[in-house]
């Protein structure tokens, strides 16, 4: 029998245009601009059916573009009207783009159609890829401040705003576009002044004047581009002109600007300024700017001077036969924004509170030292894009943890935190883990097989020591872009610098992995957790496992009744964790503890292969011997996983031992009441997962033994799809099961 179930709505067939359409895209965003010779009437829209009127065009034509979606590449929930004008019996149409509620800056989508409605062409700038962030750091009242601080001191007595509203701001330049979130506000004085009355838009999270402009029309500009010859990359690379960002520009009698990302600057300027025949108009250059600031050695700045008018484009290219300064300033300021714009960070001065990095160069010693200013010596340390970011990073931890991590003490973990990430950033933003090509004899590599020797054993140079926690960040980078693409090298970047941000807050000293100490491991790990529990999983731990157990940071030293729980690195006296230390054995008879058993002196086998065994675990106190290996049972909860550990040292009283381990899982702990049909299907899903070299994370394997339990193989392609398994893991799987189970 059926069921009445109400009138099926009914399907609308896609938009047909016509054959003299023609399409014109933006060569930004790579979505149509303009279309001409549409000659479409809106679908269910007959001719003179139903009367467009100015009440209902906003949503007759909104409908259209969301029909057409596929052509415009616009979103129509995006969209308001601004306004709909019969003009000479033909309706034109304009609508205002929003972000999450807020507007993009004369960002607009228009159309025009027939008195009845056919539409005969479309226009737009609409912005399809925005990702801000849309809560200000800046408040209205420091950005209104930081517009008044632009005028002269006389000036600013009768200053107020009159206007403020919260955008979207697109930055364009000739390669891309950044967005930022923006207060758009007008400042006015004396109405005898029209001078004084401007708009200013400034960067909501750091506070930038992005543009000003005269609110008076008509106006006048001095404008032009700031370029200069730079080393791209590496001191031997060709020399080139690179646009110079974030540049000062001092007009005479007018004050300062910044250039923009594309090395364009304009500044207005009073309507008498170009009559004004007894006084100099130059526009004065310096390597200055909010981000950064270009010294010679003995303190004096770089400028160059150019005369200026309204009439015609000032410009300047940077030149010179040393070139140190320029590309100092330009690579300074390059990495500014690739940590703001790819890590959502922009860096704080120490020393100086304020938002810029300043450098001297031509110093006449082989170095480069971080600091206030930071210091370039003889030519290859300035002409290195490598050093440049390395130094610059050291300033950048140096204010998060309010001193450099470990420097002066050379010899410790700390300090090769220190230089360890000084050296992961600077190759992170040139995704190449080689650093220093063409200034250092020997180039330091992240791709590397160092072995951390354990905390009583460490005693390297920071940076040689850096190159252990530099190179286990670096796999855990590479690990991810194995598994999620490209995306993956910005998920671990800025993983890795939240963890900082983390370890900064704990109390030194500073170490790689030691749980009784503040280490960078354990901040990683709160880092990466979502749901501020790390006892549930979670995300990327497998990774994180296998980077650090590539370089031996998976270690602890126990102390006499110390528990230790290896999933969080979180420490307990007796109690808690996956077991405990005491007296020489290893123990595991508290609650939630599960059992220990001693494989013996199996030699010093990889411990992510050591083989799992099903019997022989004990709770009741397994000797500890140096060079033995053994294998716990996780505590309850951690369904199915086991931590493999080998013992390499014991004090003389027994009072301390030192363990290497890794944390490992075991499909047999998911076997139980599963009928025979269905633990062949697991079967063929763990060979497979363990063939695809187990690229799930911890959390992902104990939720696929639920969904394996509940929905048999259907959860174990729920599963599969659903978590951060690398395409190539995923589809190995996928067909060893589809093999085995047909």
């Amino acid at each position: 029998m059926e069921y009445f179930k109400g009138k099926k709505k009914e399907e609308r067939g896609k938009t047909h245009f016509g054959e003299r359409i023609r399409v014109t895209k933006d060569q930004l965003t790579k979505i149509p601009k303009r279309v001409i010779g549409i000659d479409t009437y809106p679908t269910g829209l007959e001719e003179g059916a139903v009367p467009v009127t100015e009440q209902n065009a906003e949503g007759i034509f909104k409908e259209f573009i969301r029909e057409n979606k596929e052509l415009f590449g616009v979103e129509a929930d995006d969209l308001k009207m601004i306004s709909a004008k019969n003009v000479n019996n033909r309706w034109f149409v304009k609508y205002g783009q929003y972000y999450k509620g807020i507007p993009v800056y004369k960002a607009t989508v228009g159309l025009d159609s027939s008195e009845k409605g056919k539409v005969s062409s479309y226009a737009a700038n609409y912005h399809p890829d925005i990702d801000v962030q849309t809560e200000p750091k800046v408040s209205l009242e420091d950005a209104i401040g930081t517009s008044i601080e632009t005028y002269s001191e006389e000036d600013r007595i009768d200053l107020e705003r009159k206007e403020d509203l919260l955008i979207i701001y697109p930055e364009k330049s000739e390669e891309n576009i950044i967005y930022h979130l923006a207060w758009k506000l007008l400042i006015v004085g004396d109405e005898q002044n029209p001078e004084t009355e401007k708009y200013f838009i400034i960067d909501a999270i750091d506070g930038t004047i992005l543009k000003s402009y005269t609110a008076n029309f008509p106006g006048a500009q001095v404008s032009g581009s700031v370029q200069g010859e730079v080393y791209p990359e590496n001191p031997t690379d060709s020399i080139n002109n690179q646009p110079m960002r974030h540049e000062y520009v001092d007009i005479d009698h007018v004050g300062k600007v910044a250039t923009n990302n594309a090395g364009f600057y304009g500044k207005s300027v009073p309507w008498y300024w170009s009559l004004l025949f007894f006084i100099s108009k130059h526009a004065n250059f310096q390597l200055d700017g909010p981000y950064a600031h270009v010294e010679n050695h003995n303190g004096i700045s770089y400028t160059e001077t150019r005369e200026c008018n309204t009439s015609s484009p000032c410009n300047l290219t940077w030149t010179d036969a040393d070139r140190d300064h320029i590309n100092l300033f330009y690579h300074m300021n390059l990495y500014h924004d690739w940590l703001k714009d790819e890590l959502g960070y922009s860096w704080t001065n120490k020393w100086t509170g304020n938002s810029r990095f300043n450098a001297r160069v031509n110093f006449t010693f082989n170095n480069a030292y971080a600091g206030n200013p930071m210091k370039f010596g003889t030519n290859n340390y300035a002409r290195s894009s490598d050093v440049i970011y390395h130094e610059c990073t050291h300033n950048i931890l140096c204010y998060e943890y309010g001193d450099y991590i470990g420097w002066p003490d050379a010899y410790t973990e700390a300090y090769a935190l220190d230089e360890g990430f000084a050296d992961y950033f600077a190759c992170a933003f040139t995704d190449d883990s080689s650093l220093g090509e063409g200034c250092f004899a020997t180039p330091r590599n992240l791709q590397n097989t160092r072995q951390y020797p354990g905390k009583n054993s460490y005693i390297s140079e920071g940076h040689t020591g850096g190159m252990l926690i530099s190179g286990a960040a670096w796999d855990f980078r590479q690990r991810l872009i194995d598994s999620l693409a490209a995306p993956g090298a910005r998920i671990a970047d800025k993983l890795i610098l939240d963890a900082h941000q983390i370890l900064s807050t704990y109390p030194r000293d500073y170490y790689f992995s030691d749980p009784h100490e503040s280490n960078f491991l354990a901040a990683l790990y709160r880092a990466v957790d979502t749901d501020n529990n790390l006892l549930n999983g979670f995300p990327y731990f497998n990774d994180i496992q296998h980077a650090f157990h590539n370089h031996a940071l998976l270690q602890a030293v126990l102390e006499d009744g110390d528990s230790y729980d290896f999933s969080t690195k979180h420490l307990g006296h007796y109690t808690g964790g996956d077991l405990y230390y005491y007296q020489g054995k290893f123990w595991a008879n508290n609650l939630s503890q599960k059992g220990v058993v001693d494989l013996g002196s199996i030699g010093n086998g990889d411990l992510a292969a050591v083989n799992i065994p099903d019997t022989g675990y004990t709770r009741f106190g397994v000797n500890a011997v140096v060079g033995h290996t053994y294998m716990s049972i996780a505590q309850e909860g951690e369904i199915g996983s086991f931590i493999a550990f080998r013992v390499t040292d014991i004090s003389g009283d027994k009072s301390t031992g030192t363990i290497r381990y890794f944390y490992r899982f075991n499909p047999a702990m998911f076997v139980a009441n599963i009928n025979s049909l269905e633990i062949h299907k697991l079967d063929c899903l763990w060979v497979s997962l363990m063939a695809a070299k187990n690229k799930l994370y911890c959390q992902n394997l104990q939720e696929a033994g639920a969904l394996i339990r509940d929905a048999g193989y259907n959860g174990c392609y729920y599963c599969l799809n659903r978590y951060d398994a690398d395409s190539h893991a995923r589809q190995t799987v996928l067909d060893n099961l589809n093999e085995d189970l047909t």
